[in-house]
């Protein structure tokens, strides 16, 4: 990855609501796994400026702005597919990745015992 990759987030694009609605639940389960993944990995590129900005403080400013457009997305996308009326399957798959963060962060937590 090069300092060009580090300037944009991936982008998730989500179905219409008539495509959304053409889903059987465990699509539109996969659709929100494949959200929270997309998720994770921008986070993880939000993080990699962070720490280049000991380098270059001109990053810290496109880091603030991914970070901002990150969290505002990660909202409005909730927004949207509430409204679509998938609440219940949206909050399942949060209980998903609710367990899967907390088990990365226990390995995390697990490897910085041992040194």
């Amino acid at each position: 990855m090069n300092d060009k990759d580090d300037e944009a987030l991936l982008e998730f694009r989500f179905p219409t609501e008539l495509d959304i609605a053409k889903m059987s639940k465990e699509e539109r389960m996969n659709l929100f796994r494949g959200f929270f993944a997309t998720s994770r990995y921008n986070r993880l590129l939000i993080q990699k400026l962070l720490v280049k900005c000991a380098l270059d403080d001109s990053f810290y400013h496109k880091m603030i702005e991914l970070e901002t457009n990150h969290n505002r997305n990660y909202l409005d996308i909730q927004k949207m597919v509430e409204s679509y009326g998938y609440r219940e399957e949206f909050i399942a798959a949060v209980k998903e990745e609710d367990a899967a963060l907390d088990k990365i962060i226990d390995a995390y937590n697990k490897r910085m015992m041992k040194t």
